[in-house]
C-alpha cells in the first residue's frame, strides 16, 4: 500500500467517476483503475460497487475512507512540518566566534544584518579557544570568525575582517616606559605576563620569542583585565592585542608597538557549499570592512 494509493482512492470517492479522478491525479483512467485493484487485491476487499453508473463504496469502503481521511491528514501534518523545518533551517546561520564583541565592532554591525535580514535567524555561539578544536573539528557552523589561521577550515573560503597587532603595555614607572617603541628581544630578560595559554595570542608571543632565540619568562597567563592590572602595578610586561584596550582604563600604563609588527588578524571562514549559499553571500557584504 501507498500514499498514492491512498490518495487515488481519495480521488475517485470525492468525484465518483474514475475519470474525473484520474483528471485530478495526473494519470490515465487505466493506471489509476489498476491501482486501485492492486490496493483491493492487497487489503482482500472490494472498496467500490461497480454494478451502479455512479461508482458507491461498500461498507469496506466506507470504513476505509475513514482510515485513509485520517492517513492524509497525518501525511499532509508530516509534509507541511518537514517544509517548516526546511524553511526554518534554510534561513538560520549559525556562526562560532571568539568572544570579540566589545573589542572589534562586531555587535554594531550584526544588529544591523539582524534589522535588514528579519527573515534570518542569526545563532552566535561565543566559545573560548580552548573550546574551539572540537567545533572545528565537526564543522558544526555555517561561519566562522576567529584570529589566525586554522588547518581544519582549510576548505573554507576566508576574508579579512581586522587587522590587528601585539602591543606591550607597561607601567609608567617600568624602566623601559620611556621608549616610543620596542623589540622583542628586549623581552628577553623581562617578566611576561600573557593571556591563558590556550590562545592564539599567547602562541604568537611564545613563538616570535623562539624566533628570536629565547624562552619567554612568563610571570602569568590570565584574562586580559587580570593582566592589565599586573602591569599597573608593574608586576610585568603585558602583552595583548591593541584593538582589545579600547573597552579599558590605560591610566596607569603605557602601550607600546613592537617593532616587528606582530599580526593577530581575525578572519571570517565561510563555506559556499552549504545550503546557506544566499545568506552567507548576504551576511559577507554586511560583515565585511569598508575597503
Amino acid at each position: 500500500m501507498t500514499i498514492e494509493q491512498l490518495q487515488y482512492f481519495y480521488a475517485v470517492t470525492i468525484h465518483q467517476t474514475f475519470s474525473q479522478a484520474a483528471a485530478e491525479m495526473n494519470i490515465t483512467q487505466s493506471a489509476l483503475s489498476k491501482q486501485i485493484a492492486k490496493l483491493e487485491q492487497e487489503l482482500g476487499v472490494f472498496l467500490f460497487n461497480r454494478s451502479h453508473r455512479q461508482i458507491t463504496l461498500t461498507n469496506a469502503g466506507k470504513q476505509f475512507l475513514k482510515d485513509t481521511e485520517i492517513l492524509l491528514a497525518d501525511y499532509q501534518k508530516m509534509i507541511e512540518n518537514q517544509y517548516t523545518l526546511k524553511t526554518n533551517h534554510k534561513n538560520t546561520l549559525k556562526i562560532a566566534m571568539l568572544p570579540i564583541f566589545s573589542q572589534y565592532d562586531l555587535a554594531h554591525k550584526l544588529n544591523d544584518f539582524s534589522k535588514k535580514h528579519p527573515s534570518i535567524h542569526l545563532v552566535i555561539d561565543e566559545i573560548e579557544e580552548r573550546d574551539l578544536q572540537y567545533k572545528l573539528d565537526y564543522h558544526d557552523y555555517d561561519i566562522y570568525i576567529l584570529r589566525g589561521n586554522y588547518h581544519a577550515l582549510d576548505s573554507f573560503q576566508n576574508i579579512l575582517l581586522y587587522e590587528d597587532e601585539l602591543v606591550a603595555v607597561i607601567s609608567k614607572q617600568h624602566p623601559l616606559s620611556h621608549l616610543k617603541q620596542l623589540s622583542i628581544q628586549q623581552l628577553k630578560t623581562e617578566k611576561l605576563l600573557l593571556p591563558p595559554k590556550y590562545t592564539n595570542i599567547s602562541d604568537l608571543v611564545i613563538e616570535a620569542c623562539h624566533q628570536n632565540h629565547f624562552n619567554p619568562y612568563i610571570l602569568r597567563h590570565g584574562r586580559i583585565e587580570t593582566i592589565l592590572s599586573a602591569a599597573s602595578e608593574n608586576e610585568g610586561i603585558a602583552l595583548v592585542m591593541k584593538k582589545s584596550l579600547h573597552t579599558f582604563h590605560l591610566n596607569q600604563v603605557l602601550v607600546l608597538p613592537f617593532q616587528e609588527h606582530i599580526q593577530g588578524n581575525i578572519f571570517m571562514y565561510y563555506s559556499l557549499d552549504s545550503l546557506h549559499k544566499d545568506i552567507i553571500q548576504e551576511f559577507i557584504q554586511a560583515i565585511r570592512p569598508v575597503q
